[in-house]
């Protein structure tokens, strides 16, 4: 069994670094590669690992891992940038991801035959948007900093809001219950739960590796990290709340602790637990993804590809535009121009949490697995090829990238 455990691991970590060589070769976004590599190394066709979705080590990676992505996220975040657009990141946040998940849970209900609570549940998966590949195409590209920066919050905050919201869900399909009052009550207290339990983390965090006299742990900030995401995403999972917004949250305040009165952001022990949150949460990401691809369900996807693409199509030409609409449109202290609301209408990614939560869901006994499996797959690279490649081309044509900056010639005077 050990054999087989570090086996496994071994090829997933081999399969990985190549997926990352290959991408790096012919151009195309990591996670493609890193899906087709793991479905290479699967069941279906090579069969050399085999991490179903319902396994310990998938159900670690896809909980307590997904946890310390998403305290990344958040400890990448600028208070100060996002204060001019923050009454649009609330509505995208909490009722922009709750308005697409039912508009797609409308079609999918259709689409696929499913009860209206599977149906729900099957939006909620969808409905947080990931762009983590868009930022090293922003950071090239000189997109408007406003544009840029709201993109890749939306999809910090939106991923612990829809990962408590599929749960929620999770939980109906499980009791058996029909009644709205219910998950809306239940998503609404596991909101409250992981808000407070998360700012409280954060806040013990920072305390404990500041340079204050409380900093008891600044020595091992690292470790510090570790231990309190650990013990509060169990600590909200006994309280019913959700680990990942509790963990982002955590994140947020430790990212920016200086703005929020709780210790220097610059110190030296600081910037270790960036950088060794960074190298955990890319780590995770990469294993997600091989273990995503080790899953799909091939024998099951030409069965479900029409309805998928129906669901697909949804989610991207229906649910965002009306979300965009209906949570950015009204803030008029963002002043978001008419070109600005396209590009973030056409701008999102399905991503790391939405894989995730296939597995979780696995885990939980949540029947239907390969429809979710189906769906979460082809979104990624759907939304991969046709979303995230042209994004500085649709920037570029929309007006929304920073001119050049040109050194300016200085004229020498004649002697």
């Amino acid at each position: 069994m050990t054999d087989d455990i570090f086996l496994t691991l071994s090829l997933l970590l081999m399969g990985a670094l190549l997926a990352r060589f290959i991408a790096s070769l012919i151009g195309i976004p990591e996670i493609l590669v890193l899906v087709a590599v793991g479905a290479l190394f699967g069941p279906s066709v090579l069969d050399v690992i085999d991490v179903p979705f319902d396994s310990l080590g998938a159900q670690l990676i896809f909980t307590l891992g997904v946890s310390l992505i998403l305290f990344y996220g958040g400890l990448s975040l600028s208070l100060p940038i996002l204060r001019g657009v923050w009454m649009s990141l609330l509505m995208l946040a909490v009722p922009g991801v709750v308005l697409t998940a039912l508009v797609v849970g409308f079609t999918a209900h259709f689409a696929f035959d499913l009860s209206w609570d599977m149906a729900f549940l099957v939006g909620a998966v969808l409905s947080p948007t990931d762009p983590a590949i868009l930022i090293p195409l922003f950071a090239r590209s000189r997109l408007r900093p406003k544009v840029a920066q709201t993109v890749i919050a939306e999809s910090a905050f939106n991923d612990p809001t829809g990962a408590a919201l599929a749960l929620t869900f999770a939980g109906v399909v499980l009791s058996g219950s029909h009644s709205v009052t219910g998950p809306a009550g239940n998503f609404l207290v596991d909101l409250g739960i992981s808000t407070v339990i998360g700012v409280v983390a954060g806040v013990v965090l920072a305390a404990a590796i500041s340079s204050d006299r409380s900093g008891i742990w600044r020595e091992s900030a690292p470790l510090a990290v570790l231990t309190v995401v650990t013990i509060s995403f169990f600590s909200l999972d006994t309280a019913g709340g959700s680990g990942y917004l509790g963990a982002f949250l955590a994140g947020l305040i430790v990212g920016n602790m200086e703005h929020l009165g709780l210790g220097e952001a610059n110190m030296p022990h600081v910037q270790d637990v960036r950088h060794f949150a960074f190298n955990l949460a890319d780590l995770v990401t990469l294993i997600v993804f091989m273990v995503l691809g080790a899953n799909i369900p091939f024998s099951d996807l030409g069965e479900n590809m029409l309805p998928a693409l129906a669901v697909l199509a949804t989610l991207m030409l229906v649910a965002r535009p009306i979300t965009v609409a209906v949570c950015a449109m009204p803030d008029r202290g963002a002043r978001w121009t008419r070109n600005e609301l396209v590009f973030l209408c056409w701008t999102r990614e399905t991503g790391v949490v939405p894989a995730a939560l296939v597995g979780v869901l696995a885990g939980l006994g949540i029947p239907d697995g390969d429809v979710f499996a189906s769906v979460v797959a082809l979104a990624i690279v759907l939304t991969l090829l046709l979303q995230a490649l042209p994004a500085r081309w649709l920037a570029d044509r929309l007006g929304l990238l920073e001119p050049r900056t040109r050194p300016v010639a200085v004229k020498r005077e004649a002697a």
